[in-house]
């Protein structure tokens, strides 16, 4: 695929995630994608219902969240891809009530694309910035 093929693909991905259109997040991957959010206690996701599970959960944690692009990488059948997502956490994060708290914190996004679509996701998040600002460490003496 092209640079602008990938681009095309990553980008409508990214305004099913803003919208929370769960059949959206999914028409962009292939049937056989490959979804690894690094850190989450669930381990790479290789199909669709499970897939649309993870996202499902995610969309009713995090609310009101804008993304700012920061730089994209292209590569041979891949990007990278990273951003800064701002948003309020009404529901559950990394295990942690967010009770109305904004969080703010840096996404990498590694994706590999065939036939026009992604056939994998590796998301990779700061969860210690989201982890401090709700309150999961205690305060600095």
């Amino acid at each position: 695929m092209t640079r602008d093929e990938m681009d095309a693909v990553l980008d409508a991905h990214f305004r099913a995630e803003a919208a929370k259109d769960l059949d959206g997040v999914l028409a962009t991957l292939t049937e056989d994608a490959e979804h690894d959010a690094v850190g989450f206690p669930v381990p790479v996701l290789n199909d669709h219902k499970a897939i649309r599970e993870r996202y499902a959960e995610l969309f009713e944690g995090l609310v009101d969240d804008t993304v700012e692009p920061v730089r994209r990488y292209h590569g041979d059948g891949f990007v990278v891809d990273e951003c800064v997502i701002t948003g309020r956490v009404d529901g559950v994060m990394l295990g942690i009530p967010g009770e109305g708290r904004t969080v703010s914190f840096r996404l990498l996004h590694v994706c590999e694309f065939r036939d026009g679509k992604m056939s994998r996701e590796n998301v990779w998040m700061d969860a210690i910035a989201v982890l401090a600002q709700l309150g999961a460490f205690p305060a600095a003496a």
